[in-house]
């Protein structure tokens, strides 16, 4: 009976794994989609461009994941405690800026066989705007300790 249990709690974990990954899938679907949309209509990029183009983002997109690291635990900044541990943080963030740039070097290629000259100049401005847009607003009330406009004081009570 004990076995059928555990067989069964198992069973239990890994379905509702599955379904948070599916989420999790489902939800990186659609953000991707709202970015297309608002690229394609930013850009004024055509219905011919548009199949082409949401190829070559969604690989750029990838990338630029992967150059991020995604898939590591978000940590909270913490602030260094020795001279070493600063020189190691600043070295991983001038080589994730490095990954990042290196993406867009090889993606500029691809984007120019879909994109006419003036697209192509505003596409990095336009995607780093959403982008910027969207951390905002995710960041939005989540984080503590963040600076905004102070709750109002309550009156003070007379004292008796």
């Amino acid at each position: 009976m004990k076995k059928y249990f555990i067989f069964i709690a198992m069973l239990l974990v890994s379905f509702t794994m599955t379904a948070q990954n599916q989420k999790g899938e489902d939800a990186k679907e659609k953000f991707f989609q709202a970015k297309v949309r608002e690229m394609v209509y930013r850009l004024n990029i055509t219905d011919e461009q548009k199949p082409e183009f949401v190829k070559v983002y969604r690989s750029y997109t990838d990338a630029m994941r992967k150059a991020f690291g995604e898939g590591k635990p978000a940590a909270r900044p913490q602030k260094p405690q020795t001279k070493e541990e600063s020189v190691k943080m600043e070295k991983e963030k001038i080589a994730r800026q490095q990954r990042v740039q290196e993406v867009k070097l090889t993606y500029i290629d691809e984007l120019a066989k879909v994109l006419d000259a003036e697209q192509l100049s505003r596409f990095f401005s336009v995607e780093s705007q959403i982008q910027n847009k969207l951390r905002m607003k995710q960041s939005k009330g989540h984080r503590p300790g963040m600076k905004g406009p102070r709750p109002p004081k309550a009156p003070r009570q007379p004292e008796d």
